[in-house]
């Protein structure tokens, strides 16, 4: 699943928020992507990228700060 991820001042993660299927292809101009829609790596949230992603997320990004990414992480498995 594709998250945005929010991390502190000490570099420790704050928050994560998935993303809907939606956002896959308007992100694929700004991310590299697997076949599947995964983001493959991190990437820090540029203007580009905060205009696709905050409507899924309840906090204010603030681009300049360098502490907003977006990637994916494996859902759990039972």
């Amino acid at each position: 699943m594709n998250v945005v991820s929010k991390f502190g001042v000490d570099a420790c993660l704050e928050r994560r928020w998935v993303l809907p299927l939606e956002v896959i292809e308007p992100l694929t101009p700004h991310v590299r992507m697997t076949g599947e829609g995964g983001i493959v790596d991190e990437w820090p949230v540029t203007h580009g990228i905060v205009a696709i992603v905050q409507p899924w997320v309840d906090q204010v990004i603030d681009v300049a700060s360098g502490s907003w990414f977006v990637g994916s992480e494996q859902a759990d498995r039972p």
